[in-house]
Order: structure tokens, then sequence, then C-alpha cells
């Protein structure tokens, strides 16, 4: 058992996570004899309300039985050195989640990490028995000395090492910060028709709430469950003025998505690379041909203008080409349709075994649709993938119209799937790959390792 009375914590940092600890500390009867901050006022708050010695100078620390570290992650490994000499005989912590026990282990003989999983800010009461508290030390007698102060302070205390706190803080985020930052979405948008963001508190209450009796998964609901594309494009629309916020709601609506529907799909459907990615929400299984325009899809959005001024420069995405090569392979018509003329695009995609090159096209809408007649496909059996104007109204036609981030906006709009990955920067590679996984034909069979 560990004595408050007779234990002494010195505080290194004056922030939300540090204050909130200091100011338990005080109230569970440990003394507090120090605070260190760099800033003078913000040391001076904190032990202010603690009863302790305000301190800029880490040299200047009087003696304590437990040094807890609460800083800045970027801060922390520039105290250690003046700490070392100061604690030599100590307990030595940090709070970080994301920073491994060997920052301090390398300097200190006992050591540990203590961090309280939960949000803090100023001025906001907490109950810290039941904050989670995640421990690690360097050798058993620290662990001894941490779990005990650990103990007196929350009901929950659990023992994890680095590596796992690593994740669990990551995980931390994502059901922290960055559900706080969509709170802050919807907030800027009801200020657009005058309505406070507590209209959404007991929806936000709810939603948290059931997560006691249903999973996360099992609790998800929402157009992109039911891959509702009506509201989702009226939705994109809304928010056509904000090219930043459609791509947060697409990649968040195809993520929802793919967790939903990633249990009733056949294992080679999943980017087992990057099982988090967006994924297309069209039946890919019945796709038999792709089709993209060359400048902003297949290449970036600029070129280089030669002196001589004939056919501009253009670059090619090889890792766009491999998976090119292998759908024409697998048996997937391929069409290329641009209104460039430059001769080294027509052989660079004939060279990757496509037949149906078709340069200098003025009105796409036309040259699709006479390829369509001519190789017996619905338009429902085609992907296409534009960036432009100009690709508008094959958008519109084809069956799933795709598009890179960097498309127009007018093209995202009516895109079933917006790439993660800009135009001559992989969104061809990205495309092509989730058919053929979905078709079960990506990496199937020998021709998969050749070119």
């Amino acid at each position: 058992m560990i004595q408050p009375s007779s234990t002494s914590i010195n505080i290194i940092g004056a922030g939300r996570v540090a204050t909130h600890l200091a100011t338990c500390f005080h109230q569970l009867g440990y003394k507090v004899p120090s605070v260190f901050s760099r800033t003078e006022s913000s040391a001076q708050r904190l032990a202010q309300q603690v009863g302790a010695m305000a301190c800029t100078d880490l040299a200047a620390l009087p003696v304590a039985d437990i040094y807890i570290l609460s800083v800045a992650d970027a801060a922390l490994a520039s105290l250690l050195p003046t700490l070392q000499a100061v604690a030599t005989n100590a307990l030595v912590l940090h709070t970080a989640g994301s920073m491994p026990l060997s920052l301090l282990s390398e300097r200190f003989p006992n050591c540990g990490v203590i961090y309280p999983m939960q949000t803090f800010s100023h001025g906001r009461a907490l109950n810290y028995r039941e904050i989670p508290l995640f421990i690690e030390a360097n050798n058993a007698q620290a662990l001894t000395q941490l779990t005990a102060l650990a103990h007196s302070v929350s009901d929950r205390v659990y023992e994890l090492d680095s590596e796992a706190r690593k994740m669990l803080h990551l995980s931390a985020v994502f059901a922290c910060n960055f559900a706080n930052h969509c709170y802050t979405i919807a907030d800027e948008i009801l200020r657009k028709i005058n309505l406070d963001y507590t209209i959404l508190l007991p929806l936000i209450q709810e939603t948290t709430a059931k997560l006691a009796d249903l999973s996360p998964r099992e609790a998800q609901t929402g157009p992109a469950v039911r891959n509702d594309q009506n509201v989702i494009q009226r939705h994109l629309n809304l928010l056509a003025d904000t090219p930043s916020l459609q791509a947060i709601y697409s990649q968040l609506s195809s993520s929802i998505h793919h967790f939903a529907t990633a249990s009733a799909q056949p294992l080679s459907t999943k980017n087992e690379t990057n099982p988090s990615a967006p994924m297309i929400n069209y039946d890919l299984t019945k796709i038999k041909a792709l089709a993209f325009d060359v400048d902003g899809v297949l290449s970036d959005n600029n070129v280089l203008l030669l002196s001589d001024g004939k056919n501009p420069n253009r670059t090619a995405n090889i890792k766009d080409g491999y998976a090119l090569q292998l759908a024409v392979k697998s048996g997937l018509e391929i069409a290329i349709i641009t209104g460039g003329r430059s001769p080294e695009v027509g052989l660079r995609y004939a060279g990757l075994g496509i037949d149906h090159v078709f340069m200098g096209v003025s009105v796409k809408i036309e040259k699709f649709r006479e390829w369509l007649a001519d190789n017996q496909l619905a338009a429902d059996e085609v992907l296409y993938m534009g960036d432009d104007i100009p690709d508008y109204e094959v958008m519109k036609a084809c069956g799933c119209p795709c598009c890179p981030i960097d498309a127009a906006e007018e093209i995202k709009q009516i895109a079933l799937y917006v790439s993660p990955k800009c135009g001559g920067h992989g969104c061809v590679r990205d495309v092509v790959e989730q058919v053929l996984r979905a078709q079960g034909k990506w990496m199937s069979d020998a021709q998969a390792f050749g070119w």
C-alpha cells in the first residue's frame, strides 16, 4: 500500500492532463512539492491550485518520491537529460499514450508509464475512479509502486506494454478526437441555418449509450450502411462549396459501407494490405469493361510544354500500367478515350495490350456509345473514370462512374466513387485492383507475377 500523506509527487507540465493529475493527487492527500512549466504563468496557475511551488528551472526542482512528466510528446525527450541529474533514485513516469517506456528506461533505474485514457478539458470535473489507467514499468519494484499509485486513483488499472499502448492510443484518437471533429463539422453546418449544436445532444447521447449493449458495427446506422446513393449524392451536393468536407463525407461513407458489408463479402474482394481503404459501392462482379480518360486520370494535371510547340509531354504511373495490363490478361475490355493526340500516349497503352485507344475525341459520349455497341456491352457493365467536364456525359451514362480525388467538383458530385488517389498517382490502379479483387482475379495465377 502507498501512503499518500508520506509520498511526494513533482508534476512536470501544466497542461490539461497535468492539471487534472496534480489536482487529483492533491485531493487524495499526496504532497505536491512543485509544478514545473517553461512558462511561469502556467506554472503559477497550477501551483496555486495544489499548494505547490511554481518552478521554471527543471534543475531546481525539490526532491520528491515520484516525478510525473505530462508534457507534449515533442518536448518529452528534451527534458530528460536535466531531470536525470535531479531524480536519481525516484520513480519517474510519463503519461503519453504514444511514447515508449524505453525513452525513460535508458536514463532512469526506476521508471514507468501511467496513461490515463480520457479526454481532459480545463475546468471540467471528472470521476477519476472510472478513468482507465494503463501502466507499464521497467522492473518489479517500480511496477509494485506504480500499481499502488494507480489503484489509489482509479478502480480500472491495466498493465499494457508500449507497443500495445500505441494501438490503444490510435484507437482513442478515432473514438474521441475524430468523433469530436465530426461534432465540430456538424456544428458548422447547423450554424448556416441558425441552429445551436445542442439540438444534436440527444442524438449524440443515444449513439454513445447504445454502445453498452451493441458493438459499434451493430450500432451503425445511416445512408452509407444501406448504400443509399440518392441520399449520399444529395448530401455531397449540399457540400459543393466545401470540397474538403465532400472528401471527408465520401471517405467516411465508403469506410462505413465497407465495414457493414465486409463480413458478407468473399475474401477476395477485400484489400488485405489496407482493409480500411475506401471501397467502390457497386457490384463489381458484373463489370466487364473499364474506360479511362488520360489527362488528369492516367496522367496528372500537368503537361510539359516543349519549345518546338508540338505535342506536350505527359507522365504515366507504373502501378497504373501494371494493373491495366493485368486487367487485359484477365479478360476485361479496356478503353482509353482522350481528346489528346500525342502519339506517345497511343504507343504507351497499346504496349500494355489495350486495343481500344481512342485519340483526338472531341465528344466522348459519342465514342463511348460506339464502343459499347461494337463490343456488345451494357452501360451498367462498364466502369468509367474521368476528371473534368468533357467526361461528364460519359460519367452519367456508365454504370459505375469514378474519379480521382482531385477531379473537378462537378465530376465528384456525380461519381459513385471518389478515389483517395490523385490523377496520375494511382487512381487507376485503385479501381482496377478493386474490380479484379471482387472477381477473384487479383494475384489468382502466374500471370499476375509478370508483365
